[in-house]
Protein backbone atom coordinates (compact mmCIF):
# COMPACT_ATOMS: atom_id res chain seq x y z
CA UNK A 1 0.00 0.00 0.00
CA UNK A 2 1.82 3.07 -1.26
CA UNK A 3 -0.93 5.59 -0.45
CA UNK A 4 0.55 8.41 1.59
CA UNK A 5 -0.83 11.12 3.82
CA UNK A 6 1.27 14.18 3.08
CA UNK A 7 2.52 16.30 5.95
CA UNK A 8 4.50 19.51 6.10
CA UNK A 9 7.98 18.30 6.98
CA UNK A 10 11.49 19.70 7.21
CA UNK A 11 13.68 17.63 4.91
CA UNK A 12 16.79 18.92 6.71
CA UNK A 13 15.47 17.59 10.02
CA UNK A 14 14.62 14.17 8.54
CA UNK A 15 18.13 14.01 7.04
CA UNK A 16 19.67 14.85 10.44
CA UNK A 17 17.58 12.11 12.08
CA UNK A 18 18.63 9.52 9.48
CA UNK A 19 22.29 10.48 9.99
CA UNK A 20 21.85 10.22 13.76
CA UNK A 21 20.20 6.79 13.60
CA UNK A 22 22.97 5.37 11.40
CA UNK A 23 25.82 7.30 13.01
CA UNK A 24 27.02 4.40 15.16
CA UNK A 25 27.17 2.00 12.20
CA UNK A 26 29.08 4.61 10.18
CA UNK A 27 31.56 5.28 13.01
CA UNK A 28 32.23 1.54 13.36
CA UNK A 29 33.60 1.67 9.81
CA UNK A 30 35.39 4.99 10.29
CA UNK A 31 32.93 6.77 7.99
CA UNK A 32 31.91 10.36 8.72
CA UNK A 33 28.36 11.45 7.85
CA UNK A 34 28.08 15.16 7.04
CA UNK A 35 24.41 15.96 7.71
CA UNK A 36 22.68 19.32 7.26
CA UNK A 37 23.75 21.71 10.01
CA UNK A 38 21.38 22.65 12.83
CA UNK A 39 19.39 25.65 11.67
CA UNK A 40 19.37 24.54 8.03
CA UNK A 41 15.79 23.93 6.88
CA UNK A 42 14.17 22.57 3.73
CA UNK A 43 10.35 22.61 3.91
CA UNK A 44 8.59 19.89 1.91
CA UNK A 45 5.20 18.26 1.52
CA UNK A 46 5.69 14.54 2.13
CA UNK A 47 5.10 11.83 4.71
CA UNK A 48 7.72 11.97 7.46
CA UNK A 49 7.87 8.22 8.08
CA UNK A 50 8.27 7.38 4.38
CA UNK A 51 10.96 10.00 3.84
CA UNK A 52 12.88 8.72 6.87
CA UNK A 53 12.59 5.16 5.48
CA UNK A 54 14.02 6.29 2.12
CA UNK A 55 16.89 8.23 3.71
CA UNK A 56 17.76 5.35 6.05
CA UNK A 57 17.94 3.12 2.98
CA UNK A 58 20.12 5.56 1.02
CA UNK A 59 22.48 6.28 3.90
CA UNK A 60 22.61 2.59 4.87
CA UNK A 61 23.59 1.69 1.29
CA UNK A 62 26.23 4.43 1.27
CA UNK A 63 27.73 3.07 4.50
CA UNK A 64 27.72 -0.45 3.07
CA UNK A 65 29.37 0.42 -0.26
CA UNK A 66 31.73 3.25 0.62
CA UNK A 67 35.33 2.58 1.75
CA UNK A 68 36.29 2.64 5.42
CA UNK A 69 37.60 6.02 6.48
CA UNK A 70 35.62 7.96 3.87
CA UNK A 71 32.75 10.41 4.07
CA UNK A 72 29.04 10.52 3.20
CA UNK A 73 27.27 13.84 2.60
CA UNK A 74 23.59 14.71 2.94
CA UNK A 75 23.14 17.95 1.03
CA UNK A 76 20.02 20.04 0.48
CA UNK A 77 18.94 21.78 -2.72
CA UNK A 78 15.80 23.71 -3.54
CA UNK A 79 14.52 25.07 -6.79
CA UNK A 80 11.27 25.68 -8.66
CA UNK A 81 9.02 24.55 -5.86
CA UNK A 82 10.99 21.35 -5.22
CA UNK A 83 12.87 20.21 -2.14
CA UNK A 84 15.82 17.88 -2.64
CA UNK A 85 18.19 15.94 -0.45
CA UNK A 86 21.27 14.38 -2.03
CA UNK A 87 23.08 11.45 -0.45
CA UNK A 88 26.61 11.37 -1.85
CA UNK A 89 29.29 8.80 -1.10
CA UNK A 90 32.91 8.05 -2.00
CA UNK A 91 32.27 4.47 -3.10
CA UNK A 92 33.31 2.86 -6.37
CA UNK A 93 30.45 4.51 -8.27
CA UNK A 94 28.07 3.03 -10.81
CA UNK A 95 28.39 2.55 -14.55
CA UNK A 96 25.61 3.79 -16.84
CA UNK A 97 24.33 0.20 -17.10
CA UNK A 98 24.32 -0.21 -13.31
CA UNK A 99 22.52 3.11 -12.91
CA UNK A 100 19.81 1.90 -15.29
CA UNK A 101 19.31 -1.27 -13.21
CA UNK A 102 19.82 -0.05 -9.67
CA UNK A 103 16.11 0.72 -9.07
CA UNK A 104 14.86 -2.63 -10.40
CA UNK A 105 13.24 -5.11 -8.05
CA UNK A 106 15.74 -7.51 -6.41
CA UNK A 107 18.67 -5.82 -8.17
CA UNK A 108 21.85 -6.45 -6.20
CA UNK A 109 24.46 -5.13 -8.67
CA UNK A 110 26.52 -8.24 -8.06
CA UNK A 111 27.06 -7.27 -4.44
CA UNK A 112 26.18 -10.33 -2.41
CA UNK A 113 26.68 -11.48 1.13
CA UNK A 114 25.92 -8.15 2.78
CA UNK A 115 22.51 -9.14 4.12
CA UNK A 116 20.49 -6.66 2.06
CA UNK A 117 17.27 -7.70 0.32
CA UNK A 118 17.74 -5.82 -2.94
CA UNK A 119 14.31 -4.28 -2.33
CA UNK A 120 15.50 -1.04 -0.81
CA UNK A 121 15.98 1.20 -3.84
CA UNK A 122 13.02 -0.27 -5.74
CA UNK A 123 10.68 0.45 -2.84
CA UNK A 124 12.32 3.79 -2.05
CA UNK A 125 11.67 5.03 -5.58
CA UNK A 126 8.05 3.81 -5.46
CA UNK A 127 7.54 5.63 -2.17
CA UNK A 128 9.10 8.82 -3.54
CA UNK A 129 6.86 8.73 -6.63
CA UNK A 130 3.76 8.04 -4.52
CA UNK A 131 4.51 11.32 -2.72
CA UNK A 132 4.77 13.26 -5.99
CA UNK A 133 8.55 13.06 -5.98
CA UNK A 134 11.27 10.91 -7.49
CA UNK A 135 14.51 9.15 -6.63
CA UNK A 136 17.35 9.27 -9.15
CA UNK A 137 21.09 8.59 -9.24
CA UNK A 138 24.07 10.36 -10.75
CA UNK A 139 27.37 8.52 -10.77
CA UNK A 140 30.44 7.47 -12.67
CA UNK A 141 32.79 4.57 -11.97
CA UNK A 142 35.42 5.61 -9.44
CA UNK A 143 33.56 8.80 -8.51
CA UNK A 144 31.05 7.66 -5.92
CA UNK A 145 27.29 7.92 -6.27
CA UNK A 146 24.80 10.72 -5.67
CA UNK A 147 21.25 9.59 -4.92
CA UNK A 148 18.79 12.47 -5.26
CA UNK A 149 15.46 12.39 -3.43
CA UNK A 150 13.24 15.06 -4.99
CA UNK A 151 9.98 16.04 -3.28
CA UNK A 152 7.35 18.79 -3.60
CA UNK A 153 8.42 21.90 -1.74
CA UNK A 154 6.13 23.55 0.80
CA UNK A 155 4.79 26.74 -0.84
CA UNK A 156 3.43 28.02 2.49
CA UNK A 157 6.80 27.87 4.22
Amino acid sequence: DFATAPDRIDLADVARQAAGILGVRARERGIAIAAPKPGEAMPAIAEFRRVLQILLNLVGNAIRYTPEGSQIWLRLEDGEGRARVIVADQGQGLSAEEQARVFEKFERLGRSGDGGSGLGLYISRRLARAMGGDLTVESAPGQGARFILDLPGDPAA
